[in-house]
């Protein structure tokens, strides 16, 4: 059985076993949840809230701040690629609530201001008391959608659903059910939608592309470099296979973001699987990323 809706500013598909069905109306309550607290275009959302405080102590939910934490811990491990603090630049560009798409022209003295604020710590967090310092807003749309997929499949196994499939715009999240065969996934291609580069075959486990032709207005699109703060393009796409839907997300955007020889090497050091594309059709696979392609 399926259902499809639209949810996190994408389609979301949800496959179960018919006689699980009634658990659809949960997931669907728990991805509405998670869009109304950490939407950035949503003004009431405990996100939107905590960037209106910058520059003081906040008390943030548990939830909110397992997310700061993990932010942080990607930002660690990636060596900074993967960072939540592009808010002002997506919108700069004009990827903005209203998505004008309209990109704002800044002075020079004040592009040199924000290149020096890059390097100062942006989030300090004091876990024992729940509370937060936001020096510049936060966007967690880099994970959002990885997240969303985890909690929808820690529910439905709460309720004993062990074959599902979850697809949040790409990001998908699988599990096969004793018995049955694992979930065949089609690799999109990164320039027309409508062919694919090859299949993989997923079982417990998340992938998730990320490339820029997903979100493109005029020369721009949301998947910005963190050291430029401008669009990076120099990977056409990485696909990248992990154990949790959070990390797959966060990795394929880190990866994206950054050139292909700094993509290959960074994929090598994190705990992933991945295939990655440059912009002039190189390929890296990892050895661990079982895919048959076509090319």
């Amino acid at each position: 059985m399926q259902e499809t809706f639209e949810a996190l500013g994408t389609e979301i598909k949800i496959k179960l076993p018919s006689a699980k069905k009634e658990a659809l109306a949960a997931c669907h309550t728990e991805i509405e949840r998670i869009e109304k607290a950490y939407s950035r275009f949503r003004d009431g959302s405990e996100l939107s809230r905590a960037n209106a405080r910058l520059n003081r102590w906040q008390p943030i939910s548990t939830e909110f701040l397992f997310l700061l934490e993990k932010a942080l811990a990607l930002n660690r491990e990636t060596n900074g690629a993967f960072d939540v603090t592009i808010k002002n630049d997506l919108e700069r560009l004009g990827y903005d609530a209203s998505y004008s798409f309209t990109p704002k022209v800044e002075k020079k003295k004040h592009l040199l201001k924000k290149a020096m604020e890059r390097f100062t710590l942006p989030i300090r967090i004091d876990s024992a008391k729940s509370q937060v310092y936001l020096k510049k807003q936060v966007d967690f749309g880099g994970f959002g959608k990885g997240f969303a997929l985890d909690r929808v499949a820690g529910l439905l196994e709460s309720k004993g659903v062990r074959h599902y499939y979850l697809n949040a715009g790409g990001d998908i999240l699988a599990k096969k059910g004793e018995g049955l065969k694992p979930w065949i996934i089609i690799l999109e291609h990164p320039v027309d939608a409508s062919r694919a580069i090859g299949t993989i075959q997923l079982d417990g486990k998340a992938i998730t592309c990320s490339s820029p032709n997903r979100r493109r207005w005029g020369k721009h699109h949301h998947l910005l470099n963190a050291k430029t703060r401008l669009p990076a393009n120099e990977l056409k796409c990485s696909f990248v296979l992990a154990g949790k839907g959070i990390d797959a997300d966060a990795y394929a955007t880190a990866l994206c973001t950054s050139t292909f020889v700094e993509s290959i090497a960074l994929s090598k050091r994190l705990p992933i699987e991945a295939l990655l594309v440059s912009i002039e059709g190189k390929m890296y696979k990892s050895e661990g990323f079982k895919a048959s392609l076509f090319t």
